[in-house]
Formats: C-alpha cells, sequence, structure tokens
C-alpha cells in the first residue's frame, strides 16, 4: 500500500472516527435454573474504517459472543445487559429484530466458522449468493462502494475520475465479446506492440459482475488508449449486469474459478476451502461497511488458509471495508490485523497495535498466548537458528538425529502402498495414494503432512486396517497385516491405536466418560471391573483430568478435555503405536499446547511410537523426529525434521513452510 493511500486512509480515519465503538459491553446468558452467566464483562474496542481488528482468545473467552452481540445474533438466552454499541454513530444495542435485519447484510457482513453448517445442503450455491443480493435489495447491475472506497479511488487511480453512479456499472456477460472486439481494435489503433498480452489480461480480468465502467475505462487507459476513445468504449459497452452475472461474479471475486459452472453446484460437492470461499463471496455480497469474520480459515490446511485471507485482504481493501477477524492464534492475528484485542475470561485484557502486543506482551494471559502458539514457536526456533544459538532448549520434543534414527527398529513399514477409489459417473478409478514407502520408529514420531487431499488420512486408515490398500503391504514388527487372522487383528488393534480429529465425532455420545475409556479393556477382557475402574481413574489422571468428569458424558466437556479423554482411550491398552490423525487442528493453541506436552510426556514415559497426521507444519516442529511430505497422494519429500525445515528439496513443501501464520514476523519478545 502506498504512503499517499496509507495517508489518505488515516486522515479518513480521524475525520469520520470509528465505524464501530463497542464501550463496556456485558453480555448474559441465563440457565435453566434462572441464574445468569456473564460471558462478556465491560468490554471495550473499536474498529476504524478499512481497518482490520483481531479479537484473540481461547473458546470460552467471550470473542465469539462479543461480534455476535454486535451483529444482534446471540444465541438461546443471550442477551445485552449493559454497555453501548454504536455502528457509524448509531447506537444498535437494544434495537428490534427488524431494525437489525436493515443494518445485516447492507451495513454488516458476516463470515462464520463452519461452511458446512452454514450453507444449506439442498440449496445450489448460486441461490444462496441470489438469496443474499434479494434479501438486501441490492442493486445487482453497478457497484455499491463505501465512502472510504470513494475516497481512495482518485487516490488509487489517479488517471480516472468517478464521474456519475453510472461509471460504477458492471459488465455484462452479453456485452463482454462486444466489448473486448472494441478493445482490441482500439490496441491497434494506438499501436500497441502487445495487443495479444493485453487482450488476455482483459479477458481474466473482465469479469461479468465484478469489474466496473471505470475499471475498464482505466485498463484501456493503462494499456495505451487515449482517454476519450477508453470512456467512449466504456460508455458503450459495459452497460450493467444480470443476477446471474452478479452471482458469478461475487464467487469469482472469492477465488472460485469457474464460477458461472461452480454457482449450480451444491455445499457437498466442495472442499472445504471451496465452501469458506462461497461464505466470503455471501458474506460481502452486499457490499458491508463491517464485515465479522469468525474462525474462518480454523479448519482449513495453512495453504488454503493463507490463499483466502491473502483473497479477503486485496477484497476488502479494494472495498474500503473493515474486518473484525476472531481468531484463537495469535501468530496469525499479528500478521493479518493491525490491532489486536486479547479477551479473556469475558474481559478484555489487552489492546492494541498488532506487533506491540506481540513483541511486549503486558499481561499473563497474552504471555501465555504467545508462548503457546506453534507459529511463533517455529518462528523463535528458525530466529534462534540464525543467530547461532543452540535451538533445542525451545522445543519440546528433543528430535532424535539422523544417526539414530538409523540405530532404531522398524515398528511399522509400509512399501508401494496403493490406494484406488471408483468415482461415482466415471469410469476411471481415482489414485488416492500412489506408491507410498516409508517407515515408523519405535520410541519416535513420524508426521504425514500435506494439504487436504494429499492422500495422509488415507495412508493412516490403511495403517489402521479401517481401509484395505489395493497394492503395497504394510507390516507391524515384521509381520504383513494383509496376512493377519481375527485373532492376529484383535492383538494389533490393542498394540496400534488411533485419536481422530473430531473427539465429538469419535467419542460416543450416549456412553458416558468412564464407559468410553473403560470400554476397549472391556472389548479384549482385561481385569475385573473393579480393576477396569481403577484403571480408567488412573488413565485420567494420566491425561490430566479429575475422576469427576468419569460420570459426565462428552457433550459436557470442551474441545481440549473431550481430545485428552480420546487419549486415555488410546492409551488404556499400553499400544506401542498411536495414530494421531490431524488430533489437534480444531484445538486452541492453548490446549493444542496442552495436547502436545502430554503426548510428548507419554512418549518419554513409555517409549511409545506415534503416526502425526497433520496439514501444520508448525506442530509437526514441535512434535516429530521424521517428516513425510505428500502431494496428490504422492510422497514428495522423507527427511528428518531439522532438514525438512532448514533444507526444504520441494517448492511445495516451501509453500507449506512459507504459509505458516506469523513466520514472517520480526518477534523481538519479551
Amino acid at each position: 500500500m502506498s504512503t499517499n493511500i496509507q495517508s489518505t486512509i488515516a486522515s479518513y480515519q480521524a475525520k469520520q472516527g470509528p465505524l464501530l465503538e463497542v464501550k463496556d459491553l456485558q453480555v448474559d446468558f441465563t440457565t435453566d435454573t434462572g441464574k445468569a452467566v456473564h460471558a462478556v464483562r465491560h468490554s471495550s474496542f473499536s474498529v476504524y474504517p478499512g481497518q482490520w481488528v483481531a479479537i484473540v482468545g481461547e473458546s470460552g473467552s467471550g470473542k465469539s459472543t462479543s461480534a455476535m452481540a454486535v451483529l444482534g445474533l446471540l444465541p438461546g438466552t443471550g442477551h445485552v445487559v449493559g454497555g453501548s454499541i454504536k455502528l457509524d454513530g448509531q447506537e444498535i444495542a437494544g434495537i428490534s429484530q427488524k431494525e437489525y435485519d436493515k443494518l445485516r447484510g447492507s451495513k454488516m457482513g458476516l463470515v462464520p466458522q463452519d461452511p458446512m453448517s452454514n450453507l444449506n445442503p439442498v440449496w445450489r450455491i448460486g441461490a444462496q449468493v441470489k438469496e443474499a443480493l434479494q434479501a438486501n435489495n441490492m442493486d445487482i447491475s453497478k457497484e455499491k462502494r463505501s465512502k472510504l472506497a470513494s475516497a481512495l479511488a482518485s487516490e488509487e487511480n489517479s488517471v480516472v475520475d468517478l464521474k456519475t453512479e453510472e461509471d460504477e456499472l458492471f459488465v455484462g456477460s452479453k456485452d463482454l465479446p462486444a466489448l473486448l472486439d472494441a478493445a482490441k481494435k482500439a490496441l491497434e489503433d494506438a499501436g500497441s506492440k502487445h495487443v495479444e498480452e493485453e487482450m488476455n489480461y482483459f479477458r481474466d480480468e473482465w469479469v461479468p459482475g465484478s469489474q466496473t465502467r471505470w475499471r475498464v475505462a482505466k485498463d484501456l487507459i493503462d494499456a495505451g488508449v487515449s482517454d476519450d476513445s477508453a470512456w467512449t468504449i466504456a460508455k458503450k459497452h459495459v452497460l450493467g449486469s444480470t443476477m446471474e452475472d452478479r452471482i458469478s461474479g461475487l464467487l469469482s471475486e472469492a477465488g472460485l474459478p469457474d464460477a458461472a459452472t461452480r454457482a449450480r453446484q451444491f455445499p457437498h460437492e466442495f472442499s472445504g476451502g471451496m465452501r469458506q470461499r462461497a461464505l466470503i463471496a455471501i458474506g460481502l455480497a452486499c457490499r458491508p461497511d463491517l464485515l465479522i469474520a469468525d474462525e474462518p480459515t480454523s479448519a482449513l490446511d495453512v495453504t488454503v488458509q493463507k490463499r483466502i485471507l491473502d483473497h479477503l485482504r486485496t477484497l476488502t481493501d479494494s472495498l474500503g471495508t473493515s474486518v473484525l477477524f476472531i481468531t484463537h492464534d495469535l501468530g496469525l492475528a499479528a500478521e493479518r490485523a493491525q490491532h489486536i484485542v486479547v479477551m479473556y475470561k469475558g474481559q478484555v485484557v489487552e489492546s492494541g497495535p498488532s506487533l506491540e502486543v506481540l513483541q511486549h506482551p503486558q499481561h499473563p494471559y497474552t504471555k501465555r498466548l504467545v508462548a503457546a502458539a506453534p507459529s511463533l514457536a517455529s518462528q523463535r526456533i528458525i530466529s534462534a537458528k540464525e543467530r547461532g544459538e543452540d535451538a533445542d532448549a525451545l522445543l519440546e520434543h528433543k528430535i532424535a538425529d539422523e544417526s539414530a534414527l538409523a540405530k532404531s527398529e522398524h515398528i511399522i513399514t509400509v512399501e508401494h502402498l496403493t490406494k484406488e477409489f471408483k468415482l461415482p459417473r466415471k469410469k476411471e478409478m481415482f489414485k488416492a495414494v500412489d506408491d507410498v514407502s516409508f517407515s515408523v520408529k519405535r520410541g519416535t514420531t513420524l508426521a504425514i503432512v500435506g494439504e487436504s487431499g494429499s492422500g495422509k488420512s488415507t495412508v493412516a486408515n490403511m495403517v489402521l486396517h479401517l481401509l484395505e490398500p489395493t497394492s503395497g503391504k504394510i507390516t507391524y514388527e515384521g509381520r504383513d497385516t494383509s496376512e493377519f487372522n481375527a485373532k492376529d487383528l484383535l492383538d494389533f488393534r490393542r498394540h496400534v491405536q488411533p485419536v481422530f480429529q473430531n473427539p465429538y465425532g469419535s467419542l460416543d455420545p450416549m456412553y458416558s466418560i468412564y464407559r468410553s475409556i473403560e470400554e476397549p479393556l472391556r472389548i479384549h477382557k482385561i481385569g475385573d471391573k473393579k480393576w477396569r475402574a481403577n484403571r480408567v481413574k488412573e488413565l485420567l489422571d494420566m491425561v490430566e483430568m479429575p475422576s469427576s468428569v468419569m460420570g459426565r458424558y462428552p457433550n459436557e466437556l470442551s474441545g481440549g478435555q473431550r481430545q485428552r479423554i480420546a487419549i486415555a482411550r488410546a492409551m488404556a491398552l499400553e499400544p506401542d503405536v498411536i495414530v494421531c490423525d490431524e488430533a489437534v487442528s480444531a484445538l486452541d493453541v492453548l490446549v493444542q499446547d496442552q495436547v502436545l506436552r502430554l503426548l510428548n510426556d507419554l512418549q518419554a514415559e513409555k517409549g511409545l511410537s506415534y503416526l502425526f497426521i497433520t496439514h501444520d507444519l508448525a506442530v509437526v516442529r514441535q512434535i516429530a523426529d521424521e517428516v513425510v511430505v505428500m502431494q496428490h497422494g504422492r510422497l514428495v519429500e522423507h527427511a528428518t525434521t531439522d532438514e525438512v525445515f532448514d533444507h526444504p528439496q520441494r517448492q511445495y513443501t516451501r509453500d507449506l513452510l512459507d504459509a505458516i501464520p506469523g513466520g514472517k514476523l520480526k518477534l523481538g519478545l519479551d
């Protein structure tokens, strides 16, 4: 961003004041017994036009509740009991739902956390974008620009002055062919030496329902066409878009390729990243002044997360949209937002410019967040190595060197593993895993990393004998698992246990915590009832959970607590190997840090081997001895953790490392 634009924004912010101003906010929930639970207490923060503000904190800290209070979408018995919420100078705390309906969409937009829960599974994506436009009576033929965007337009694009509202008309699909023909002729008449190159640029940029008349004129002028000729072409051929154009334009802006086709698809036909892009398109459809993004990328791959947030930044900058960004990752917050608000137990405990909060945290809780964030821990290790210092002290897990790994006994070996699936309506088979080989050494951790769809979870399921390989061999302690009979397989499952990503999905909601942990012991006929009860207590103590939780159910525990129960259950049979499939990806950084410490401690005490499946290389740095990198079903890199981080061989690996949130921040931590 140029200095001129920055100064324009700064002066505009100073003149207009905060877009959103929250003072002494108090939000209560009422229990079944009528008792008030104070979810948010005396919290204050502001968001200025064009600014990104991040609210950071663990689950239950009040960050999402604060955001929902601003939107007037508090769930259940939640209600604002005190304080002030002003949007563009207007008090909105306590207004009616009908008045809120007028503000949502047009003034405030939302990108929620879980796209599958927030997209209607029986509606096509295009229909859901259309609903947002129609509900807010949007003029789909022309752009709606914020006051800030209009103020910046002349600064950013001094060649083109906004003249009238008609300059905001969108390119229409029916007018596009004639527009391109006219543009080509104008370039030839102007004597351009790069006609085809410029035309390729126009074809990419002039998206129906997205590109405006004044942008078309500017592109032509930048390509060497005279001002008068450029404006004549733009006014003649840019006449406004249809609803279908606008839907495709919004999806294209959100980063979805082949948007017109995608608009006709259903949510289940989209990947997680594509669904999140669709939600961004819906959230920005009505060009709100304020966009609230509530953990919009927490369950996504780091590379997809980076692409989506990069694109969201580009969109919001061009539109002049302010963003209230809710996240639990302080590294991600500091990288993306200009200002950070830290919440703890319903209160704002620290607030300030991002780098200042990151580099000089004042509150003990903020210091804990900084210390626990894997992304920042990874950066501290890199910084220490650059200074020539010993980085081992910064690692919770002492990584085994190559000579130690070479001497280690192989407990699980995977040889030339391949898995093919039959896809509906297609003749050819889909190869999810393609000729993968590696081994897990006793007492060490092997991490398999890659984006969604890389085949890493499929490999894990084949190792666990939950999927049959198409070809290849898996051996456990030298024995081919495909030759196991029922008795051998039962013994194998006793020694190789899984911990899955979603503990609520892997723990039976109808089983008490006691029964969930005790069940493997009962199935394998280990001990009597009294012995098993004592064993469950021991396991709960091992994962630092009180024995009082035995009578509770999974829905009564937090995500981190449920994951501890899942680990306790996996440890019940004293396994040799634990397969962790994205076991910490959905957890808050503090809980994530606790679970990783627990896994490290258990490995040190019990000599466990881990097969750790993840997309997050920052986590890998904290726990793994070796790393296998997978892309499109193939193994593309295999080395020690230090070697992968210090000397990545493939561009794909470098992209994964580059996508670590906060990886490029200058820490200088206190």
